[in-house]
């Protein structure tokens, strides 16, 4: 089996379908740490245009975070209105990028509860955590000299 590592250039769309399924499959907790870890990742100038434009999305009067507190930017993702607005901002797809490749969201799949149903998700999870992929091969065993049935 050949083993392909080159990765193509992912769409904006791709990338948010992508943080989207990884909000979706985190606890309330990852995602938290998550958001702030990205949010911290990102230059002052994209953290401002960031919060300014998930502000003009958002009801009058809504409040918004700090662009200088990633824990303040954390609190603020955690409201519905918030996420949904995120998804229809320009240049999401950077952030996004940052979300799923975030310390937190990582250990979820590498050593955290989300590592025990790896097989579960999707291939580019397998391959942010650190898995390889392997074909289902019909239970057979992988280690040398042992038998099962006998």
């Amino acid at each position: 089996m050949r083993k392909h590592h080159g990765h193509a250039a992912l769409s904006a769309d791709e990338q948010i379908w992508r943080y989207a399924y990884v909000v979706g499959t985190v606890p309330a907790s990852v995602a938290d740490k998550a958001y702030a870890a990205a949010f911290a990742r990102l230059s002052m100038a994209q953290r401002e245009d960031l919060v300014d434009e998930l502000l003009s999305l958002m009801p009058a009067g809504a409040g918004g975070p700090s662009v200088t507190d990633p824990e303040a930017f954390a609190m603020f993702m955690q409201d519905l209105q918030s996420r949904n607005a995120l998804v229809r901002v320009r240049g999401a797809s950077a952030f996004a990028v940052e979300f799923i490749a975030s310390r937190p969201v990582v250990a979820y799949f590498t050593v955290g509860t989300g590592s025990v149903e790896i097989d579960r998700h999707p291939p580019w999870i397998h391959e942010l955590a650190g898995h390889e992929t392997a074909p289902f091969d019909a239970g057979g065993s992988h280690r040398h000299g042992v038998r099962f049935g006998e």
